[in-house]
């Protein structure tokens, strides 16, 4: 069925163009190719559709009755196309995009405003969110994820790896016993996030490995959040260390175990497969990339 649409749709564009030439020229074809689409329409017709000669193409009896029908699905086609290329330019310069509210301060906001400066002329949305939002179902032509990525159709980018380290306030630490191994973490106040298990790996300097399960005392959506909540003294976290490692210096909180480190987390561009690498959301994606690898988030 598919096919013979699209061989009438071939048949009307050669008559409208008055040659098998023509009509080919006209769609993009060879003109073997639309004699021969041209052919199986006749033979999946059992009808002869032009009288052929030297000098010109006229309709047969059959052809005229085909001929109203086969010119709505060839303007059907045709309206198809425009609009899809007025969506396409219309669209050509609008970006949506989702992004960690945690990057909010980090040196990722400032790459991507190198991005705007360098493209004034597109008009980006973005939401800046610790939740993370459906791609497809809310339009999003590229969203940023830090952790893991579940199986999906979606396209995704490997762009950095984001270090963490726990912390505390040393008024919360100064009503515990010393800490000297991650074990002694799980019976601490936790700040947990939803978009996170409760639960934590650490490795130390010698290879050593330890897991650590907790229940939290909070939770929260939002990663500098809990950075916040630790810091009036309400439970352990483990922001990224841009963050947190100037206040540790300052002595303004307290890092846990230094000489066991958290694993680093992934960070991710992800995209709707369908997306072409040659549009705008694609650049962006490729100018995040360079601008990390580049400078150190």
């Amino acid at each position: 069925m598919i096919d013979d649409i699209r061989y009438l749709i071939v048949f009307a564009k050669i008559v409208e163009a008055g040659s098998i030439s023509g009509g080919a020229e006209a769609l993009g074809l060879t003109t073997a190719t639309a004699s021969t689409h041209l052919s199986k329409l006749e033979k999946n017709l059992g009808s002869a559709l032009l009288y052929r000669n030297t000098r010109k193409l006229s309709l047969t009896h059959d052809g005229i009755n085909l001929l109203e029908t086969a010119k709505s699905m060839l303007e059907l086609y045709e309206k198809g196309v425009i609009e899809f290329k007025q969506r396409s330019i219309s669209t050509a310069n609008k970006l949506h995009i989702s992004v960690p509210a945690v990057f909010i301060n980090s040196a990722f906001t400032r790459h991507l405003a190198v991005f705007i400066k360098e493209y004034p002329d597109v008009d980006l949305n973005i939401s800046y969110s610790d939740t993370r939002k459906d791609i497809i179902g809310e339009s999003i032509d590229v969203a940023f994820r830090i952790g893991e990525l579940p199986d999906s159709s979606l396209k995704a980018r490997h762009l950095f790896v984001l270090p963490r380290q726990l912390v505390a306030s040393k008024g919360l630490l100064s009503h515990y016993k010393p800490i000297n191994h991650p074990d002694d973490l799980e019976h601490l106040p936790w700040i947990g996030l939803t978009m996170r298990q409760n639960n934590r790996e650490f490795r130390h300097k010698s290879g050593e490995l330890a897991l650590v399960k907790y229940t939290p005392t909070v939770v929260v959506d939002n990663v500098e959040a809990a950075y916040a909540l630790a810091k009036q003294q309400i439970g352990l976290a483990a922001p990224p260390r841009y963050l947190s490692e100037d206040d540790v210096k300052r002595e303004k909180i307290q890092e846990v175990l230094p000489d066991w480190s958290l694993e680093p987390l992934k960070v991710y561009a992800i995209w709707p497969a369908n997306i072409s690498t040659s549009s705008i959301a694609y650049k962006l994606i490729n100018n995040i990339y360079n601008s990390v690898e580049s400078h150190q988030l």
